[in-house]
């Protein structure tokens, strides 16, 4: 009877992370090696600390807005780029959300900016 009772609780100890979702985990965006970019005409989506959206630095209600004006953006160049530029302070699921919008408008090329990695000698 104990070992039963020992092997449901390994079984449930190897299945709940698999179960459990970080929906608020907060995220620290990554620093990383970068090539040069090319100079290309790109769509900016900005979701700052506060949770603002702001699209080509200008300010935007909702994500619904977001979305419809990646719509029309890409409806004139298939093959936009949508830059992704998040606050670190920013919840990881707030990003997918963002990531999310751009795709269900139509973006087939995403990026999510990232800060220049400095080496220190």
């Amino acid at each position: 009877m104990a070992c039963v009772g020992l092997i449901l609780v390994l079984v449930m100890m190897m299945i709940s992370p698999m179960v459990v979702s970080h929906t608020r985990t907060p995220v620290d965006v990554p620093e990383a090696h970068t090539g040069q970019r090319e100079v290309q005409n790109d769509i900016s989506i900005i979701l700052t600390k506060t949770g603002q959206y702001l699209f080509d630095d200008e300010p935007v209600a909702t994500l619904e807005e977001v979305g419809s004006l990646v719509a029309a953006q890409v409806a004139r160049d298939p093959y936009v780029l949508v830059v992704i530029r998040a606050d670190k302070q920013c919840y990881g699921n707030q990003v997918l959300d963002v990531l999310s919008a751009a795709k269900k408008a139509g973006a087939a090329r995403i990026v999510c900016a990232t800060k220049k990695l400095t080496i220190k000698s």
